[in-house]
């Protein structure tokens, strides 16, 4: 599934980005990893795909011992993927869209404020929340680190949304190279 949207304007003229996504989840393996680029006070968390490291992403620790202790991979997730085109050509964000477990999720069975019947809408909305038995479990998304792809790499440069898609089949498939990789076999002319 590919879905292309603009982002919100803040002043300044947005960047396109195109977002795609896994048709179903796939299983992915998280660990620590030692990284010199890691900031002060951060931990490396490394994203693994059937054994093939596919990203590594600077998290507070506290948020890898929620991943950790919640054991938030242990089941396949689906895996997200934003674009925008960027120096050196291609940005990428990827996620994991993982299921909260019941002690990460926020209450949202508090007392409603005491001016919200009074706000258009407020009775439908309330109707349809109590409709709602078979609520899903509330998602999050994980970063998972950066990925980039060069300019003169692109597979579809006239479609960021083509591109965005081909970039994370090719995380999610093992075909992917390391952007020092392919700066070394570029740099020897390989």
């Amino acid at each position: 599934m590919i879905t292309p949207f603009d982002a919100e304007e803040s002043g300044s003229q947005p960047s396109p980005a195109a977002l795609a996504a896994t048709e179903s989840p796939v299983e992915l393996a998280v660990g620590l990893v030692e990284d010199e680029r890691t900031p002060d006070g951060m931990v490396c968390m490394a994203t693994y795909r059937n054994g093939r490291l596919v990203a590594r992403c600077a998290l507070p620790p506290e948020a890898w011992d929620q991943v950790h202790s919640h054991r938030l991979f242990a089941q396949p997730v689906p895996v997200v993927l934003v674009a925008r085109e960027a120096p050196p050509g291609l940005q990428c964000q990827l996620f994991a869209m993982v299921t909260l477990p019941p002690d990460l999720q926020l209450d949202t069975d508090d007392e409603p404020e005491p001016w919200a019947e009074s706000v258009p809408g407020a009775g439908y909305e309330a109707a349809a929340q109590g409709d709602d038995e078979s609520e899903d479990p509330p998602v999050a998304p994980i970063p998972l680190g950066t990925v980039v792809r060069f300019a003169k790499d692109r597979v579809h440069p006239d479609s960021l949304p083509l591109e965005a898609a081909d970039v994370l089949r090719k995380i999610i498939e093992g075909r992917t190279a390391e952007v020092v990789d392919k700066a070394l076999e570029d740099l020897l002319g390989e």
